[in-house]
């Protein structure tokens, strides 16, 4: 969160697929509409427009996008009362600062800006607190470039940013600082698709079914009950996808072999453990917050302000 003046604030929100992330703070995607009936437990309580829901509780299903339901305003309430809350503010005027694919930028930028000015005045509970947001500007970034936004000026040379997220993956093609828009691809391989693939593909090798949360434990090294034999494999296969993700890029002619190559977010914690070998030209900045900071970055440099 960036605060511009008394009562005016920037927040980035990345609006995952998978997770939803600020600044400062990472929640699952999840949304669950509980109705008239309370909450039992504040955390991740919402109540809005005389309805209570979970909100970061598990996974949203993927959908074609963001606009067609109330999921995304609701996970867009939840995200600026975690910064807000933070800081002890509870009314605010906001800057919102989403992202896009980079391919679907300009396509669907007018959409997403339509979809939060229809109700940009929002009043609402989240833990049991209340608070009221005008929501008096969005300003839409596109994903991957906003990540490395910061960094801009210090890249000379030829560099391929690769952002794997949880239904696409962006690939920024950057020259001497300069995105090259017409060498930047937006495709089809991602997270939530590989999970699918391997679950499937345990169940067919071992007959048993392997929650999705196992095989990100496994992804993320962290620590799991699975047996050993379960997590090599599982380890083998995500070796198997991110060795597929490279060929592809490789394909649709990046020189891999020796083009600067920063993976960032989530995905560059993947390519780190599983991509299969060393280069000394390829770096990982494994910040999960990574896009949402570069839209706090880029929106203050639209908005032109001084920072209080």
């Amino acid at each position: 969160m960036v605060r511009l003046e008394e009562g005016k604030y920037i927040i980035g929100f990345d609006d995952g697929y998978q997770l939803g992330k600020t600044a400062n703070f990472v929640f699952n995607n999840g949304i669950h509409r509980l109705g008239a009936t309370e909450t039992t437990l504040k955390e991740h309580s919402l109540f809005y427009d005389g309805e209570y829901f979970k909100v970061g509780e598990g996974r949203a299903a993927i959908t074609e996008d963001k606009v067609s339901d109330d999921d995304a305003r609701l996970r867009t309430m939840a995200a600026a009362a975690m910064e807000l809350g933070g800081a002890g503010i509870h009314k605010a005027e906001v800057v919102l600062a989403v992202g896009l694919p980079f391919s679907n930028y300009g396509r669907d930028k007018p959409k997403l800006i339509d979809y939060y000015k229809q109700q940009n005045r929002l009043g609402f509970s989240y833990e049991g607190e209340d608070y009221f947001l005008e929501i008096g500007k969005v300003i839409v970034c596109p994903q991957c470039y906003s990540a490395i936004a910061t960094r801009l000026g210090n890249m000379k040379g030829d560099y391929l940013v690769v952002d794997i997220g949880s239904k696409t993956t962006d690939v920024v093609y950057v020259q001497d600082g300069l995105p090259i828009e017409s060498r930047s691809i937006t495709i089809e391989k991602a997270v939530v698709k590989w999970i699918k693939e391997i679950q499937r593909e345990m169940k067919v090798q071992t007959g048993k079914d392997i929650p999705e949360h196992e095989v990100m434990k496994i992804a993320l090294k962290e620590g799991s009950n699975l047996p050993g034999a379960y997590a090599e494999l599982i380890r083998g296969m995500l070796r198997e996808k991110m060795q597929s993700l490279e060929l592809e890029l490789a394909e649709r002619g990046y020189s891999m072999d020796y083009i600067n190559i920063i993976y960032v977010g989530g995905g560059a914690l993947l390519a780190r453990d599983y991509a299969g070998k060393y280069r000394a030209h390829t770096a990982y900045d494994c910040d999960l917050c990574a896009n949402a900071k570069g839209y706090e970055f880029l929106a203050r440099q639209i908005e032109g302000k001084q920072v209080v």
